[in-house]
Formats: structure tokens, C-alpha cells, sequence
């Protein structure tokens, strides 16, 4: 947690001295015999260092400033550098900097922005937030002349002043250092705008594990608000696909919806996993399987959690026909609609491996009657009640492949199976040719025209006997029934519904074109 910030510089006649300090009294507490008059044209009640001489019934402060001041304002050589120091079992944590200009007196303005921790916090984490405020405070200085300017502000309270922090005569440092302490120890991050131009983002990184490479299939959904517009910088990908993460799109459907590359989409994603404001879902279909956790446990445990459950599982639109149906009848009608938490407990209990989803609904339609299946499934995905099984497909070799894999390691045999015809000759060496080509990236020409493809460049076409795939769709489709993708990334990289692609690779076509392809849940 942090403690407390000071902004410190060396004056030309006062030597250190703590100009802006939060909490008030951390650093340099209050003197009321401090002359009010306008500083820093004269000092009054101070030591040597700058720092304000306390009273015996003040609070104590932080760190004695007097004791680290020539650390904190180091010589012109040492600045520009990190700076650790322990006192009074707090670290203080800074980068002085001086810059250097006739404008100045001395030719010189140095100045620090130090941060108060606790001892034994690890400082790692924040040398990040201490350069990149001391950029923020050279830039203000630089482009503006904000530091100086504020110390010749009519009226401004320094540290220790009686009256301090004096609010509304100009000064901004103070309200930034206010701003920064809050929303730092809030949240972990802060976003302080001094004018349209200077804007000071923050965000204390703590040690997290990289989340996994975002897949197309997987689904986007907020979990953390994100802050406001004027609070946080967005970047332009995000501002551009937020609109369509509403935990139903798939990455791949935003990408397409929002008109925005992949590439972009699942970086963007990424970033949002990260730092905690979106969740991956699986897809929702009714085809998919689903059981329950261990952690259904505490869910039937927690009155809370299954009151949360409860208001957002409830179906909204069954509920408004409701109402138009029967008019308003009190609150036994609306008691009607409302799910029983013990209803809710034996639902998610009965998610088993032997049932696919739909069959799920067909064999509890009375229970679900009030309930939104797909808020019911992404609420147990969300609080770990649920877990996904999936399905893996794997093309079963064939006894050719196994002869063409062994003959360069067994004799040579005569071959008593028929030949090939001339036809199948040639439609195997295309083939052979194009899974080259499409493994090495170069360009395929089509040999025949074609339909126009979908957005991802691939396409199926429905024929009399169902569902037709090119033969370039088929490479594809072949290359993923590897064992290692999932049958929802199949389906959204060949843009078929999982019924459909089942009924595909089952069917006479299929088995003719792939072979056997032997389907494994897990």
C-alpha cells in the first residue's frame, strides 16, 4: 500500500524543501507558527533542509525529511537515477531530476517525486510508477513551466504551512498527488489528466501468469467494468470492438463484425484477460457437454451466491410475456417466475458426460421454464460451478498410409491390392500439391471458378445430399483432426455448426474423401 507521496525540489535560497506532500502531514506536519504569508519568498520556523520544525503535539511524520534530504536532492551527477532509501521502517522510493536552463536561477531546477512504502513491500513493483511520474513531472516542466509557474501562484501553501493545502489558487501538484495516492491504493492503477495534453496513466503491475494465446473460437466476456473513457486511454482496436464483446460473440465474429484483423482482436482480447476485465468462455451450443465442478460444493453452501445466481439466470422475456398474459396480479405471480434456489442446486447437479445440453432441456423443461439457459450455463462457467467437455477428432490412418510410412523401412513387397486408376492418380497428386501449397503459404490458383468465399476465406456449399466441402476446405479440415483442436475451433474455422460437420465426416462422402475419424470427449 502506499503510504504517502511528496514532491520535493532544491530552492535556490532555501535549499530541499517539500513543496506538496499527501497526505497532508505525512512528511512535514503542520506548524501553525509557520508564517501564512506568501511563499516562498520567505520561509519561516524551518531548519537548514527545508523541513518545518514540529510541534510536540503534532502527529509524527512519516519519515524525518531532514534525515534523507541530500539523498532525495542529490548532487547534479547523481540525478536521473533511481533511488532507494530506508528510514523509520519505510522505503521511500525516487528519481530525482534536474534540468538544466538560464531560465532558472542557479541555471539549474532539480526536483524529486518520492514515493512512501513500507519496509518490507517489495519495491519491484513500483520502480515502474516512480520513472514514468518523474517523466510526467519533466514534462510539465519542459513543455510548460507548470512547477515553476505554481510556486509563484499568489497565495500557494507549502508543506507544514498553516492552511496547507491551500485549494484553488492555481496549484494543480497537489490535487495530482491526491489523485494518484487514491486511485493507486484503490484499484492498482490511476489515470490523472492535468490538461488535455498531459495525462498521467498508472497501473502497479504485480507478478501474473501470461495468459494463454486467445483462440477465434473462444468467447469475450466482461467481467470487470472498464473505467471511464476520461479515466483510462483506449487504443484504437479496443474502442473499436468493445461494442461487440457481449459474451455471446466468438473472437473471430468480432474480428468480422467490428471489421478489424484477428491478429489485432486477440491482442486486444488479451489485454483485457490480463488485467482482469474479461473472462473466455467456451461457445455456447446445445451440442456442447457439460458437468459440474467440485466447487459446486460451496455454491450450495453460499445463501449469496445463489441469490446472485438466481437474479441473473431468471429469463427477462419470458417473464415480460408473463406479465402481459396475466396483467398485474400481485406478487404471486411474480414469485411464479422466480427460480428456486432449489431447483437452481439440483440443475447444476445433474450436468453430467452422458448427456449433450439439449438433451439436458428436454429432460428438465418444467425446471427451466423461468430460466435463461445460456446465462444459466455462462454463470456456472464464470464461478468454476461448470466445466466444458470437449470434443477432439483424429483421422484414423488408413492401411495406404500405413505401406507408404513402413516402405522405406521394410522390403519391398508385390503389391496385391488393385492399382490405382489413372483418375485417382491424378485427383491424389493435386491433393498432394495443394496441401504443400497451403502448408507453405503460397498462393493456390483455383483450377475451376468458384462461389464467392465467407470473410475467413473459407466456404461450404449445401448441395441436394446436405453439406458440399472444396477440396481446399478439406486440407483445412484435414490439418485440424490432429487430436489437439477441439471441435469448436473446427467449427468456426470452417464455418459449420457441429451437427452439420458430424453429419459430414459420417456420411458416405466423408468417409470416401477423410476415411474413419474417431471422436474422443475430454
Amino acid at each position: 500500500m502506499l503510504k504517502a507521496v511528496f514532491y520535493t525540489r532544491f530552492h535556490p535560497t532555501h535549499g530541499p524543501s517539500v513543496i506538496h506532500q499527501y497526505p497532508p502531514d505525512s512528511i512535514v506536519p503542520s506548524n501553525k507558527n509557520t508564517k501564512t504569508s506568501d511563499l516562498p519568498s520567505d520561509l519561516e520556523n524551518t531548519d537548514n533542509d527545508g523541513a518545518t520544525a514540529p510541534s510536540k503535539d503534532l502527529p509524527e511524520p512519516l519519515v524525518t525529511f531532514s534525515s534523507i534530504s541530500a539523498s532525495i536532492i542529490p548532487a547534479y551527477e547523481l540525478c536521473d537515477a533511481p533511488l532507494s532509501i530506508c528510514s523509520n521502517g519505510y522505503r521511500v522510493l525516487g528519481l530525482p531530476v534536474s534540468l538544466e536552463d538560464a531560465k532558472y536561477e542557479r541555471n539549474r531546477f532539480t526536483f524529486n517525486v518520492a514515493f512512501v512504502l513500507d519496509e518490507s513491500t517489495d519495491a519491484q513493483p513500483w520502480h515502474r510508477i516512480v520513472a514514468k511520474t518523474a517523466a510526467f513531472f519533466t514534462a510539465l516542466e519542459v513543455e510548460d513551466g507548470v512547477l515553476q509557474a505554481e510556486e509563484e501562484s499568489v497565495g500557494l501553501k507549502w508543506a507544514g504551512q498553516e492552511g496547507y493545502p491551500a485549494r484553488g489558487v492555481g496549484g494543480k501538484i497537489f490535487e495530482v498527488l491526491e489523485a494518484l495516492v487514491g486511485q493507486v491504493n484503490g484499484c492498482g492503477e490511476a489515470c490523472v489528466r492535468v490538461s488535455d495534453v498531459h495525462v498521467l496513466n498508472l497501473r502497479l503491475e504485480s507478478e501474473r501468469v501470461a495468459p494463454p494465446e486467445v483462440k477465434g473460437c473462444e468467447v469475450p466476456m466482461l467481467v470487470r467494468a472498464l473505467p471511464a473513457e476520461d479515466l483510462w486511454t483506449r487504443d484504437l482496436t479496443l474502442l473499436r470492438i468493445l461494442p461487440y464483446i457481449n459474451g455471446v460473440r466468438h473472437v473471430q465474429r468480432i474480428a468480422e463484425d467490428a471489421d478489424v484483423e484477428m491478429e489485432l482482436v486477440q491482442r486486444a482480447v488479451r489485454e483485457l484477460v490480463l488485467h482482469g476485465h474479461v473472462r473466455l468462455l467456451d461457445l455456447f451450443h446445445f451440442q456442447a457437454i457439460y458437468v459440474a465442478t467440485a466447487e459446486l460444493k460451496n455454491f450450495t453452501e453460499s445463501d449469496k451466491l445463489q441469490e446472485e445466481c438466481r437474479k441473473y439466470v431468471i429469463n427477462t422475456s419470458a417473464s415480460s410475456q408473463d406479465d402481459l398474459s396475466t396483467g398485474d396480479q400481485g406478487d404471486s405471480a411474480t414469485s411464479n417466475r422466480v427460480p428456486k434456489l432449489e431447483d437452481l442446486r439440483n440443475l447444476y447437479s445433474s450436468l453430467t458426460t452422458e448427456q449433450p445440453l439439449h438433451d439436458f432441456v428436454l429432460a428438465h423443461t418444467t425446471q427451466l421454464t423461468n430460466i435463461d439457459i445460456r446465462r444459466f450455463i455462462t454463470f456456472g462457467l464464470v464461478q468454476n460451478l461448470l466445466r466444458r467437455i470437449h470434443k477432439y477428432g483424429t483421422l484414423k490412418p488408413t492401411s495406404a498410409q500405413f505401406s507408404s510410412e513402413g516402405a522405406s523401412l521394410s522390403p519391398v513387397k508385390l503389391s496385391t491390392s488393385k492399382p490405382k486408376s489413372n483418375e485417382a492418380a491424378v485427383r491424389e497428386f493435386d491433393r498432394a500439391w495443394k496441401r504443400a501449397a497451403l502448408s507453405s503459404g503460397w498462393a493456390t490458383p483455383p483450377s475451376e471458378p468458384r462461389p464467392p468465399l465467407l470473410m475467413s476465406g473459407r466456404s461450404f456449399r449445401s448441395g441436394a445430399g446436405g453439406v458440399e466441402i472444396g477440396e481446399e476446405e478439406e486440407e483445412v479440415l484435414r490439418g485440424l483432426l490432429d487430436g489437439r483442436h477441439c471441435f469448436d475451433e473446427v467449427c468456426v474455422a470452417m464455418r459449420m455448426a457441429e451437427g452439420k460437420l458430424l453429419g459430414w465426416l459420417k456420411g458416405r462422402q466423408g468417409r470416401e474423401r477423410m476415411g474413419e475419424v474417431v471422436v474422443v470427449c475430454r
